[in-house]
């Protein structure tokens, strides 16, 4: 799947939904665990996605390299765990737990969440300034699903950005992956 166009239900500008959701860590988390932060990440994703499963390492090298100088990040999950019991929380504790995440990873089991930042597929980024306006919307990198073929790195280029106290731009890049598997 791959999404054209910004959405006009949540474009760029929009604040950041207010939410709280259980995490694999045992924590609940909320909007709140960005406060302070310079930039703030949320990223839509899922255990079962190839393209997300292409892009793992890249969140992991990008979100540990400006972890430092104010970026905060979380990861939801919002599939339907009936559809696709890989994405079910007990197996998102055991791959949170072996990948070492430097981020909380979220469930949001009544999709209610996915539906406020209207995502529509994993890995979807939503990149947030200080004040919690949406200032990046889209992909990891032009190649999410094989990132040795990737020769633009959207999302790190807009945290570069953002933390330098620059215009990010692009604002949207299509998101590319699989589906959000919404419930029946």
């Amino acid at each position: 799947m791959q999404r054209e166009e910004c959405s006009v239900k949540f474009g760029i500008g929009s604040q950041m939904p207010k939410f709280v959701l259980p995490a694999t860590d045992g924590n609940d988390y909320s909007d709140q665990y960005f406060e302070s932060s310079k930039a703030r990440l949320v990223i839509f994703t899922c255990n079962h996605c190839p393209y997300v499963k292409g892009s793992e390492d890249f969140f992991q090298e990008a979100i540990l390299k400006y972890k430092d100088y104010g970026l905060k990040t979380v990861a939801i999950s919002s599939n339907d765990a009936v559809q696709y019991p890989e994405d079910s929380f007990e197996k998102m504790k055991d791959k949170s737990e072996s990948l070492g995440n430097p981020f909380p990873y979220l469930y949001d089991e009544t999709q209610d969440v996915a539906r406020s930042f209207d995502a529509a597929c994993t890995p979807e980024c939503y990149l947030f300034d200080s004040s919690g306006k949406l200032v990046f919307h889209g992909t990891v990198n032009n190649s999410p699903r094989d990132p040795s073929a990737a020769t633009e790195k959207y999302l790190e280029k807009a945290i570069s950005q953002l933390i330098n106290d620059e215009e990010v731009n692009p604002s949207f890049v299509h998101p590319m992956g699989c589906s959000i598997k919404w419930k029946q």
